[in-house]
C-alpha cells in the first residue's frame, strides 16, 4: 500500500514538473506570436537547443564524489559527499541513484525540488541502510533527468554523473 502511495506521489510530481515546463513554453509563444512563424535554430537536423524555464541551451551534466562512513546502522558521517549539477531545467527533475553491489539503500536527495537550478551543489548526502545490508562497502553513482526539445516536442533525457561516492560500513 505504501509503495503504491509513493508511486502516485512521484507520478504527480513528474507530471506537475512537465506541466510547468509546457506552460512556460506555450505562454512565451502566446506573448510573442511572431515567434511561431520563425523556425528555431537547430543544433542538428533532429535536435533543437533546449530553452526551458531558465533559457538553458546545453544538456545537463553532473558529478558526485566523497565518502560516507557508518559507525552503526543508524549513525554515519559524511566526508565530502556531494552531488553537483549543471543545466538542469526544472526542480521537477529526478536524481537517480545507482548502488553497487545492489541493495536497498535509500539515498537523498532524489528530486531537485528545493534545490537551486540550473546549476548547484548538495553536500552531505543522506543515506539510510536496509535492515540487513549485504555488503560492507558500496559505491554510489547517479544520473539526472533534464528536458530537451526534439523536433518541437519536449523530451525528458537522462545523463550519467561522473565520479562515485564510497559508503563504508564500519560496524
Amino acid at each position: 500500500m505504501l509503495k503504491n502511495k509513493n508511486l502516485v506521489i512521484w507520478v504527480v510530481v513528474v507530471l506537475a514538473g512537465a506541466g510547468l515546463i509546457l506552460y512556460s513554453y506555450f505562454s512565451k509563444q502566446a506573448e510573442n506570436p511572431e515567434s511561431t512563424a520563425t523556425p528555431l535554430p537547430t543544433a542538428s537536423p533532429t535536435e533543437e537547443p533546449f530553452s526551458g524555464l531558465h533559457g538553458i541551451k546545453s544538456p545537463a551534466t553532473c558529478q558526485v564524489g566523497g565518502e560516507i562512513n557508518f559507525s552503526s546502522s543508524d549513525t554515519f558521517s559524511s566526508n565530502g559527499s556531494k552531488i553537483s549539477w549543471q543545466n538542469v531545467d526544472s526542480q521537477g527533475r529526478l536524481i537517480n541513484w545507482h548502488i553497487s553491489p545492489r541493495d536497498d539503500l535509500k539515498i537523498g536527495p532524489n528530486i531537485f525540488a528545493n534545490l537551486s537550478v540550473p546549476n548547484g551543489e548538495y553536500q552531505n548526502l543522506t543515506v539510510r541502510l536496509p535492515e540487513n545490508p549485504t555488503s560492507k562497502i558500496y559505491a554510489l553513482t547517479a544520473s539526472v533527468t533534464y528536458g530537451q526539445f526534439i523536433k518541437g516536442d519536449l523530451k525528458v533525457k537522462e545523463t550519467n554523473c561522473t565520479g562515485q561516492i564510497k559508503v563504508n560500513l564500519n560496524f
